[in-house]
């Protein structure tokens, strides 16, 4: 840390914004249980939540202490605010000690939040949470720690759809009793690709520092020109899972149409925005905030989708 310049704060450490990613599904899937169900669980839901937000601040903070590590982020990242870390630990490796902190410390909260879960939820559904707890455990380190380094081996993506989408949905779900619920499985990837718009915007954001931290995920593989047209597909996919919800699912459906309007006014925008960029530039700034506006706005209205569909079940 250069002379002068104060210490992280705690929320910078954590990427507090980003956070936003498990609040989606957590929000999204209790919505879509209570109005199977028509009931509430309060308790689950807060326990649920600590389990699902502390899980994710360890994956984050680890993320930034082993890309730091590893030499995949550097200043050039730290300084972009689309990056895929922090960067909080390039220039004051003395942070390191309270990043790890941190990292277990949120281990240790989640699991303790999953014990008094268990309180809440029907027996039956103990073990299936434990191994979501596990799995989830195991991931939010192993993202980019050695020995599996799976951000670094092409398997990041998949990490980031299995956790945002179905691992973090069954925590949910389990929260409100629902289990695997034919409802609960079809909207399950719907989270895990919205939070892949995020990612897979960092990972370009980040190439020249990915590559040279021997960081090879999906993006770097498929190099900077296939990877926009990746970027319009991993949209269109989840577009496609909504769809699929929408008339084969949920009854009604029709309120979560409201979660297509983002991309019927971004998406072409996006997609211009993309065929405008030759290669690595300082056009990608431009581009990432666009991605980013379409991701929240994307997520918000989902949910609202959920909530409308939950108020039509409820009164009418």
């Amino acid at each position: 840390m250069s002379e002068g310049e104060d210490e992280p704060g705690f929320l910078k450490m954590i990427r507090a914004p980003f956070l936003f990613a498990i609040l989606v599904p957590l929000v999204s899937v209790t919505l879509v249980s209570t109005s199977i169900s028509g009931s509430f669980n309060l308790f689950g839901f807060v326990f649920a939540s600590i389990t699902g937000f502390s899980l994710h601040i360890t994956t984050n903070v680890y993320n930034d202490i082993y890309d730091t590590k590893q030499g995949a982020d550097d200043q050039e990242s730290k300084e972009n605010e689309f990056s895929g870390g922090s960067g909080v630990i390039v220039d004051d490796r003395d942070l390191l000690p309270k990043m790890y902190m941190i990292a277990r410390t949120g281990i240790v909260v989640g699991v303790t939040a999953t014990f008094f879960l268990m309180f809440f939820i029907d027996r039956a559904l103990w073990l299936p949470l434990w191994i979501v707890i596990a799995i989830s455990v195991f991931l939010s380190k192993y993202y980019t720690a050695e020995p599996f380094k799976m951000a670094y081996r092409g398997l990041g993506e998949v990490v980031v759809v299995l956790g945002f989408g179905p691992l973090a949905v069954f925590l949910a779900s389990f929260g409100q009793n629902m289990g695997f619920h034919p409802i609960i499985l079809a909207i399950s990837p719907i989270t895990g690709l919205s939070t892949l718009f995020i990612v897979w915007m960092g990972e370009m954001v980040d190439l020249p520092t990915d590559l040279k931290g021997g960081k090879i995920g999906l993006v770097a593989r498929l190099g900077f020109e296939r990877a926009k047209f990746g970027m319009i597909a991993v949209h269109m996919i989840a577009l496609l899972n909504v769809f699929f919800v929408i008339f084969f699912f949920l009854n009604p459906g029709w309120p979560l149409l409201i979660a297509f309007l983002p991309h019927i006014f971004l998406l072409p925008k996006l997609i211009a925005s993309l065929k405008k960029m030759d290669g690595y530039g300082e056009k990608i700034d431009e581009l990432s905030k666009l991605n980013f506006t379409l991701y929240i706005s994307f997520s918000l209205f989902l949910m609202a989708g959920y909530g409308l569909d939950l108020i039509l079940q409820a009164y009418l």
